[in-house]
């Protein structure tokens, strides 16, 4: 049976997020970087899955941008990161970069004030999310706000984490948080979808994607679909050598 996935979350708070790509930015500043070269900055050989997760995680919030193997921090990050501690300049960064993932955005149009994490993860579970994974988003949303919430006090930029392209909102560029809360909930327009259905041997499959995905968010869906080519090659060759006693590695 195929695992049910949940809709796309940042694997990290924006406040993990921020202390990742302080890494990247100690090492690379605003130079041009490969994902791998990126990965390793962040802690990781290789573009493994948690690799790919952080810097989808990194992405989501602005603060990365750029295809294969150009990708910057951004202007946003580095406000975020050098502004002096207090400053209504990081300040503003912080909250900016706090509703750039599309699902942070659609929460606040729902729950405009506080919301418990019983309360959150219920309406997350009611949109498709699987329990384990609303769980977890429900605590990477409620970090990022209470980050928000706190300013830059609510960052130690010294501390190590404990742990897709998304719509560009220039629009609001020089909007704080509290501005964009008080905006109507048309103002957030849901992406149009396309659908691709392509006929295999097993049968069709239909993947739906957003009609405005970048190149970077293609870029970083190709990481992730070879990855899980990967996986599932090994699994055959596994699968194939119990079913006809031998050893896939001899071969």
């Amino acid at each position: 049976m195929a695992k049910v996935r949940s809709p796309n979350y940042p694997m990290l708070d924006l406040g993990a997020a921020l202390q990742a790509a302080r890494k990247a930015y100690a090492n690379d500043h605003r130079n041009k970087m490969s994902r791998i070269v990126l990965a390793k900055h962040l802690g990781h050989d290789s573009l493994s899955g948690p690799a790919l997760g952080k810097i989808g995680a990194l992405r989501a919030y602005g603060l990365i941008d750029g295809n294969a193997d150009e990708i910057r921090i951004t202007n946003e990050a580095v406000h975020a990161l050098e502004a002096p501690e207090g400053s209504a300049e990081r300040a503003t960064a912080i909250s900016q970069l706090a509703l750039r993932p599309k699902l942070f955005q659609d929460i606040r149009k729902d729950f405009l004030g506080t919301v418990s994490p019983d309360n959150l993860r219920f309406w997350l579970i009611k949109r498709d999310f699987v329990p384990e994974a609303a769980e977890k988003a429900a605590k990477t949303y409620l970090a990022t706000m209470r980050l928000v919430d706190g300013g830059a006090q609510a960052y130690n930029s010294g501390d190590e984490p404990e742990k897709q392209e998304t719509p560009s909102m220039n629009s609001s560029a020089q909007t704080p948080l509290k501005d964009l809360l008080d905006r109507p909930a048309s103002s957030f327009k849901a992406p149009s979808m396309l659908q691709e259905v392509f006929n295999l041997d097993e049968g069709p499959v239909t993947l739906t994607f957003p009609a405005s995905l970048s190149a970077d968010s293609y870029e970083d869906l190709k990481d992730h679909l070879d990855l899980f080519l990967r996986k599932a090659k090994r699994q055959a060759d596994k699968a194939a050598a119990e079913r006809y006693g031998r050893n896939p590695d001899e071969e």
